[in-house]
């Protein structure tokens, strides 16, 4: 009589044991789909920032890339003026010379004013032009040429480091967009670790233990996955 009395109260205490092990899982896993929740939040708020940062930094690229193309026209159009008027006057002190030469007196003087009034344009825009009142870009000798060079680099600057930062941003946006899809993934498998533990409640105690062994092995996947994507 104590026999059969002790085997069925065994029986009863290991289902109730397979019971609480099934409950203590499912608040694990609540406990980390709460966790995964909040890291797909947080991923989703720093790649919806970026994506609005990588927005704004395209516009000010574009602002600022139309802003020195306007900038370079008016410094372009004022050096080409210069190179003209400065060419024109040397052709025209070059005719006076040979006006000169053949007697023709009257024809020199005209060339040598006409000289005189394009080396003062000449003059005149020379002082506007910033490759020879900035000291970056202005020759180094009276008869040298602008340095080109640097004043490319300078018109390209600004506008490469603000596209440095949007493609900086563009790619935040990628790789915090990807994570918050991965965690989706995770809180799926997780979805299928509370499915198996609410089965294992409703079975026997042989395939309750079963299925909570399925279920552990869902949720400790699905941590592992979880923690890849947090360090990637």
């Amino acid at each position: 009589m104590t026999v059969s009395k002790h085997e069925p109260t065994s029986a009863v205490a290991s289902g109730e044991r397979y019971k609480f092990l099934v409950v203590v899982l499912t608040v694990f896993t609540t406990i980390a789909t709460a966790v995964v929740a909040s890291l797909q939040a947080d991923a989703n708020i720093r790649a919806s920032s970026n994506n609005i940062a990588s927005q704004e930094y395209a516009i000010q690229t574009s602002s600022e890339l139309q802003r020195q193309g306007i900038k370079s026209a008016y410094d372009i159009n004022i050096m080409s003026g210069y190179l003209k008027d400065a060419q024109e006057g040397l052709v025209f002190e070059l005719t006076a010379l040979e006006q000169e030469e053949t007697g023709d007196f009257y024809g020199a003087a005209l060339s040598r004013l006409k000289a005189e009034v394009a080396q003062a344009r000449a003059d005149k825009a020379r002082l506007f032009s910033i490759f020879f009142s900035d000291p970056q870009y202005a020759p180094e000798t009276e008869d040298g040429l602008p340095d080109s060079d640097a004043y490319l680099a300078d018109f390209l600057a600004q506008a490469n480091e603000l596209a440095e930062k949007q493609n900086f941003a563009a790619d935040e946006y990628i790789r915090w967009n990807n994570k918050a899809d991965s965690y989706t993934g995770v809180m799926t498998i997780l979805a299928v670790a509370f499915f198996q533990f609410g089965l294992a409640q409703a079975l026997s105690p042989r395939l309750r233990l079963l299925f909570a062994l399925f279920g552990m092995a869902t949720l400790v996947g699905s941590i592992i996955w979880m923690m890849i994507i947090l360090v990637i």
